[in-house]
């Protein structure tokens, strides 16, 4: 039997994303322009509520989000319009992921997802990027900024069609 449990304006912007977490019961995230979004069904004395918490960018510029993955121990990481990749953690960013020195990917990250022991990034810059799980969740910021460099244990670059989708009309 399927039916609407709860209802919530997730944001006032669009949203790109909505996903329930594979790990955690009554737990769910949307993402889209300028934000992220980490929601939790809570059960209070009229019934359960949606309650939602905003994504924290700090010290890190706000960016569109068109990717997120929940990483075994609950954090999330997600991508950034800059390339760069975006460690979540508790609904604030515990660090911005960077490639030696220089974005992760050229433009927006589009997709993240888990394989195996490795977390797989696409971007529109036509890579695709294989990274450790466990650099990724072990990952710091560095003491004079909010940033870690990270490498890449594998790259494809998908050739042909262009990376960006574009309108036919």
């Amino acid at each position: 039997k399927e039916g609407i449990l709860l209802r919530a304006k997730a944001f006032s912007q669009e949203v790109f994303n909505v996903s329930f977490s594979p790990r955690f019961d009554g737990t769910l995230y949307t993402s889209g322009q300028g934000h992220i979004r980490f929601w939790k069904m809570a059960d209070t004395f009229t019934g359960l509520k949606l309650q939602g918490e905003i994504g924290k960018f700090g010290a890190i510029e706000l960016s569109d989000i068109s990717a997120y993955l929940e990483l075994n121990d609950g954090k999330v990481l997600s991508g950034s319009e800059s390339g760069n990749l975006l460690l979540w953690d508790g609904g604030l960013v515990k660090v911005e992921l960077q490639c030696e020195g220089k974005p992760c990917h050229e433009g927006m990250v589009e997709m993240l997802w888990q394989h195996g022991e490795r977390v797989v990034s696409a971007g529109v810059d036509g890579y695709l990027r294989f990274w450790e799980t466990n650099q990724i969740d072990l990952a710091e910021p560095s003491d004079d900024e909010p940033v870690c460099r990270i490498k890449p244990v594998l790259e494809f670059k998908i050739e042909g069609k262009e990376a960006n989708a574009t309108d036919s009309e």
